[in-house]
């Protein structure tokens, strides 16, 4: 009987690239998350005084190792592969104290504002890519990257070139609204005059609607502590009603609402925001004063 070939023996999703790094050390670990479960049971039902564990395990592979989009991938090599690579790895057990402490955080992000949908035309995939590889993934991320190091350094570590990074900073930093909180309309009830003549059926008076403010919030990165920014639209301020960290409550008139509002932070730094949901404000140069 002839033995398989190499090609034959692998499945077919393994057959060109392999598989990425990571999937293959998920699925290492996953496997054993399931030997540990299933002595755990086995302590827990056989109710046995001592067993066995699984303490560190070590593999050393034969691969082939390429690169295709970004990520490492790995194709295990079959009997009589010349060139493979010899991979060791040794994989050691970890607590959930400390996989909280040193992994990133979850934390959901408004897929609204996620990072591409923020930045739009200012980044490509490419500019995403070279971001996620220094640790930016979020909005929040390259706003607190802006404030702790220089365009040119991040466009370093990232290989980007300075003047697109820059633009895409400054579209990180602008105003955006991130909800419109409309209040309950108010209905109060119709006054009925007292009569002291005959009782009769009282024609019937629909109560008078109230308009009720609405509250926008927008999410300012530049807000500074202390320093709230002017805001004005149709030519008259819009009402400030709260503003903590990086978040502004507006209580807009009536008139105000869907128009575009200026803020200007001082310093030169206006940005106008249409004040409806999901709106996403643009910088724009303020004209140099000319001195009299």
């Amino acid at each position: 009987m002839t033995a398989p070939s190499n090609t034959q023996a692998l499945p077919s999703l393994m057959q060109n690239s392999g598989v990425p790094f990571d999937v293959l050390i998920q699925s290492l670990t996953e496997q054993l998350d399931k030997a540990q479960a299933t002595m755990a049971l086995k302590a827990r039902v056989g109710k046995l005084p001592m067993t066995f564990a699984v303490k560190e395990v070590s593999l050393d592979l034969r691969a082939f190792v390429q690169l295709v989009d970004d990520d490492v991938y790995v194709r295990p090599a079959g009997p009589g592969d010349a060139g493979a690579s010899s991979i060791k790895l040794a994989l050691t057990t970890i607590t959930r104290s400390m996989v909280e402490e040193n992994a990133m955080n979850f934390q959901a992000e408004d897929p609204k504002f996620s990072l591409r949908e923020a930045l739009g035309d200012h980044i490509n995939a490419e500019d995403q890519r070279s971001l996620e590889r220094i640790g930016v993934r979020s909005i929040a991320q390259l706003n607190d990257l802006r404030q702790a190091a220089g365009a040119d350094v991040v466009a370093r570590l990232a290989r980007m070139p300075v003047n697109r990074l820059q633009q895409a900073m400054m579209a990180a930093s602008a105003p955006r609204i991130t909800r419109v909180e409309s209040q309950p309309v108010s209905r109060e009830p119709a006054l009925v005059p007292a009569h002291t003549g005959p009782i009769t059926a009282p024609a019937t008076k629909p109560a008078r609607v109230l308009p009720q403010p609405t509250r926008i919030h927008v999410e300012a990165p530049l807000l500074r502590a202390g320093h709230l920014p002017v805001i004005r639209a149709r030519g008259v301020p819009v009402p400030v009603v709260h503003a903590l960290d990086q978040t502004l409550v507006l209580q807009p008139l009536a008139h105000q609402l869907g128009s575009d509002a200026e803020l200007d932070f001082g310093d030169g730094q206006v940005a106008t925001v249409r004040l409806t949901d999901g709106s996403v404000g643009l910088w724009h140069a303020v004209a140099p004063e000319v001195a009299p």
